[in-house]
C-alpha cells in the first residue's frame, strides 16, 4: 500500500515551511490553493499542511533505505535536531524485530512525532549520494486516532479494501493496516503516543493511496 498524498492540519503552516523546506531541504510544491498552507514532496508522496487547530499534532513516518539509518541520524544532527530516545533503553534507535525494521524519532516545531523507519524489506541504497531530504522514499505511516479501534478497522477494511499488516497482531488497543510500504496505524483516543509525551487526540486527516493497483481516498474530518 502506498500513501501518495497526506493532508494534515496545523496552527502554523509557515513555521513548518521553514522547518521542512528551508531547513531540511524538502522540495516545496504548490499548495492545495493560495490560502491553504504549505505542501512539499517526500519521495513519491505529497504532504499538505493546511491551516487548522493550533493544538493539532500527529504521528507520521517516512520510509528510508535500511542501510541509511546512521546517515539519516547524521543528517538530522547537522541540522541541530535532537532525537527522541527510547524510554526503556535510552537509545536513539528503536528496534522492531517482528516488523523487521528500525526507527528513529524527532519532534517537528509544531510537536508532531516524526519517524524515519528503515525496513529490511526495502532495497538498500548502496552507493547513493549523501543522505538528504531527497533520500526519503515516501510517507510510510500515519497514526489515526479512533473512538473505537475495532470499528474503524472493520470500516476501512470493508470500504477501502485494506487488510491487516501481516507482521502485527491487531487488537482494540492498536491495529495496523497495510504493508511494509505503507501503513495506517489505528490507536484509541487518549492513549499516550508511542515515543511522545502527550495523549492521542483526533485531528483531521485526508489521504490518497494505492492498494493492489487501485486508488483510494480516506477523509477523517
Amino acid at each position: 500500500m502506498q500513501i501518495t498524498e497526506l493532508t494534515l492540519a496545523t496552527g502554523d503552516p509557515e513555521e513548518l515551511k521553514k522547518f521542512y523546506s528551508e531547513e531540511l531541504g524538502f522540495v516545496e510544491i504548490e499548495a492545495i490553493s493560495a490560502s491553504d498552507g504549505f505542501s512539499f514532496r517526500a519521495g513519491h508522496s505529497r504532504i499538505n499542511f493546511i491551516p487548522g487547530d493550533k493544538d493539532a499534532r500527529y504521528h507520521f513516518a517516512f520510509n528510508i533505505r535500511p542501510d541509511q539509518l546512521e546517515a539519516s541520524m547524521q543528517w538530522l544532527d547537522r541540522h541541530g535536531i535532537d532525537l527522541i530516545p527510547d524510554k526503556s533503553s535510552n537509545k536513539n534507535i528503536v528496534d522492531f524485530p517482528n516488523w523487521k525494521a528500525k526507527s528513529i524519532y524527532f519532534f517537528d516545531p509544531m510537536g508532531n512525532i516524526v519517524e524515519l523507519i528503515a525496513r529490511a524489506s526495502i532495497s538498500p541504497a548502496g552507493n547513493a549520494p549523501k543522505f538528504s531530504a531527497k533520500s526519503i522514499i515516501s510517507v510510510s505511516e500515519i497514526g489515526i486516532v479512533c473512538d473505537e479501534v475495532g470499528a474503524m478497522r472493520q470500516w476501512i477494511e470493508m470500504s477501502h479494501g485494506l487488510s491487516g499488516f501481516a507482521r502485527q497482531i491487531n487488537s482494540e488497543d492498536f491495529s495496523a493496516l497495510g504493508d511494509d510500504e505503507g501503513l495506517l496505524l489505528l490507536v484509541p483516543k487518549n492513549r499516550p503516543w508511542y515515543m511522545g509525551n502527550f495523549e492521542a487526540k483526533h485531528f483531521p486527516i485526508a489521504l490518497t493511496g494505492m492498494n493492489a493497483g487501485n486508488s483510494f481516498k480516506l477523509m477523517l474530518p
